[in-house]
């Protein structure tokens, strides 16, 4: 049997899942809702029996139309066969607090004679915001069992369906025939849990909380989504629905997709299996914060003492070695610290003058950081930079959900944002580019994961450039919902913060080639349209139609990183310059591979060059650090001033491939002007920004062909 000097982590490959799939979830569909209520919903009410007239309630109505399980039937015209020919009618009383959303709620729903309420409703059953005292007060004409309730509300869910079912008196109380109501869905099965009855709480409860409720009134759970429960009248259920939904029980109805679970190892170290993000809070979750015990307090209870066979594999000092592990750790630290020290400070730019009383400081400030910068790119084509203004944690959620893209999605998903030109927008599965061609080499495909996006479309509506096209995104039909939409945000944003901070990085670049030649000022000016700025003021580049693009990248162990295979050690990525003006990257610590730049930064012949390897702190922090490159665009207009330093990506070796530390995942913002950007060549030739750029690729794509 063979044997690992690491751990194992993985998910059985023969699960079986209990979660039927033949009842309602067969006719999932969204027209509005989130996970198939509209389909679920519809398909209930032609089983159940037929009327004229049917009626819905809304609690947590938002605008009508956002993630909505109502609006098919009151707005988008969902009709059910009433009998003799003819179809239902439905009208609706929609619950709404927030002022703003009740007014696009109003303005959908008056015309169509459906009566919307704006209040925040309550689960003191004593308050005469309660939710039927809200309904018997301004809605006398709704019936007792009216069709459809919803219940959204994101918290105190579990009380209102206890009150609108248990009110005191049989004159005030609800028999609605369906109820769609949410719960928690991080939850595990077997727990029952009901948050206080509070308003000011948003908990969420269980499904097994919801289940037992609804059974003790006469309720029967037959369907749910990833959110939603769906339960119906018990004699309802048996007379119409039996056939179609056989087996009720939660097993059959639900399984959990996003549950956390914790484990612990015999040493008291904690670990974290299922779902690792705040689902509602967009942060990932950290075994490292979740520790209990210190590393170096961490060992078995009942391990034989030091005079027998020690059974943690350490050796016969297992606590040294321990102790050496945590020296290690401090040893990254002092690592971290330093980088952090070297990184050149660039918040004179990106967060405007700290001393808002000394405009004289305030611009020597920026004098300072702009001759820093210079330096350094001029030195080595790249520099570290911090104080840009993009927050720690944003930067930590995007590299979390790239990984969770890049790396842990089924490949489906990936391909599902399979675009014609994949250069420049979405998903370009492994080992079908090839960097060495930017610089006129032959070289293997690069063994890199990528997904790219940029800005739409142009603030000039008349543009028709290639470099402005839509975007590609995994959808809730590929990914699920959560994962989809939390994806999509973080990037965005990322792109959107990033972009900002690289053209006031762009500004400081601009500032220190004027002030070291100002003959050049023409040539750069392009970089920076505006004007120096003045005492008291913050300038910003116009970006609206910038034609920079967001790339991510990930690594992972293959080919390359196993001995005695062909192309063991060769890059992953081989040796290239950037295309663009600069570009702005940040990475995790993924310890398959390396970044790596020339150590000289004008050497064109990768084959003669000794190599540095480029790092970054291993967590973002709260003040993230990134690297900047000079791109061969900037290169060119500074005269060569500023030199695109040749770098690589190489593969590291790792003994444990199972580690979740292995794969690399990396944000690479390549900054582009916009398409009619007039440059001036030194030559004196003057071309725009994309005419130039499509000569700059139409070289490395001759090579490319050449080569095939």
């Amino acid at each position: 049997m063979a044997t690992r000097s690491n751990e194992i982590i993985r998910r059985r490959k023969d699960c079986r899942s209990l979660r039927r799939r033949d009842g309602l979830i067969r006719y999932a569909r969204n027209n509005t809702s989130q996970n198939g209520e509209d389909g679920i919903i519809s398909r209930l009410f032609e089983l159940l029996p037929a009327s004229r007239q049917r009626w819905a309630v809304d609690v947590g109505a938002w605008d009508g139309v956002h993630l909505s399980n109502t609006h098919s039937l009151l707005v988008g015209g969902e009709q059910n066969d009433a009998g003799d020919g003819e179809k239902s009618k439905w009208n609706g009383v929609l619950i709404e607090a927030d002022p703003q959303r009740f007014q696009d709620l109003e303005m959908l729903h008056r015309p169509l004679d459906n009566l919307c309420i704006c209040a925040e409703v309550s689960c003191r059953p004593d308050s005469p915001q309660s939710l039927p005292s809200i309904l018997n007060r301004d809605a006398p004409h709704l019936p007792r069992d009216f069709d459809f309730l919803s219940i959204d509300v994101d918290g105190i869910d579990y009380w209102l369906l206890d009150d609108i079912i248990h009110s005191e008196s049989a004159q005030s109380s609800f028999r609605p025939k369906v109820v769609c109501i949410e719960f928690n869905p991080t939850m595990p099965i077997d727990l029952v849990y009901i948050q206080p009855r509070d308003d000011n709480i948003r908990h969420g409860s269980s499904l097994s909380a919801l289940v037992e409720l609804a059974n003790a009134s006469g309720y029967t759970l037959v369907e749910t989504t990833l959110f939603n429960a769906f339960f119906v009248r018990k004699e309802l259920y048996e007379r119409y629905l039996s056939k179609e939904v056989p087996d009720t029980s939660i097993e059959a109805l639900h399984e959990i997709t996003m549950g956390t679970e914790l484990y612990q190892l015999y040493d008291g170290t904690m670990k974290l299996w299922g779902c690792k993000k705040m689902l509602w809070h967009r942060l990932p979750m950290e075994e490292k914060k979740m520790q209990m015990l210190p590393s170096d307090e961490r060992s078995f209870p009942f391990a034989p003492s030091s005079e027998g066979v020690v059974s943690n594999g350490l050796g016969d000092n297992g606590k040294s070695e321990m102790k050496n592990i945590a020296a290690i750790d401090s040893d990254d630290k002092v690592k971290s610290d330093h980088i952090r020290e070297l990184a050149i400070d660039m918040s004179p730019y990106c967060l405007g003058s700290e001393e808002p009383n000394s405009c004289v400081v305030g611009l020597d400030r920026r004098r300072e950081c702009c001759s820093r910068l210079n330096d350094a790119l001029q030195k080595d084509g790249f520099a570290l930079v911090k104080g840009t203004g993009v927050p720690g944690k944003l930067c930590e959620s995007a590299l979390q959900t790239a990984k969770s893209f890049l790396h842990d999605a089924d490949e489906s998903v990936r391909r599902s944002c399979l675009t014609k030109d994949r250069a420049r927008r979405g998903y370009s599965p492994i080992c079908t580019e090839n960097f060495a061609s930017l610089i006129g080499k032959h070289g293997p495909n690069d063994l890199v994961k990528k997904f790219r996006l940029g800005p739409e479309k142009s603030s000039n509506e008349g543009s028709t450039s290639s470099l402005h096209q839509p975007n590609a995104w995994p959808n809730d039909e590929t990914w699920d919902p959560y994962n989809a939409s939390f994806f999509r945000s973080s990037v965005e944003e990322y792109f959107e913060r990033t972009c900002h901070a690289a053209d006031c990085i762009l500004s400081a670049i601009c500032d220190g080639l004027i002030a070291g030649d100002e003959r050049i000022s023409e040539s750069v000016r392009v970089f920076s349209k505006l004007p120096e700025p003045e005492c008291g003021t913050e300038s910003s580049r116009d970006t609206n139609s910038h034609t920079s693009i967001l790339t991510l990248l990930g690594y992972q162990p293959g080919s390359r990183h196993k001995k005695g295979s062909k192309g063991y050690m060769r890059p992953l990525v081989s040796a290239h310059t950037d295309v663009g003006v600069i570009t702005m990257l940040h990475f995790d610590n993924g310890q398959c591979a390396s970044l790596q730049r020339a150590a000289n930064a004008g050497g064109e012949d990768p084959d003669n060059n000794k190599w540095i390897d480029v790092n970054l702190p291993p967590t973002s922090g709260e003040d993230p650090v990134f690297v900047i490159n000079v791109g061969d665009c900037l290169s060119e207009l500074s005269g060569g001033t500023l030199r695109s330093s040749l770098h690589r990506v190489v593969p590291r070796p790792c003994l444990k491939t199972s580690d979740v530390n292995v794969a690399r995942t990396c944000l690479a913002l390549f900054v582009g002007l916009e398409p009619s950007a007039s440059l001036t060549l030194p030559s004196g030739e003057v071309i725009s920004y994309e005419k130039w750029r499509q000569q700059r690729i139409a070289r490395a794509t001759a090579v490319l062909n050449a080569n095939s």
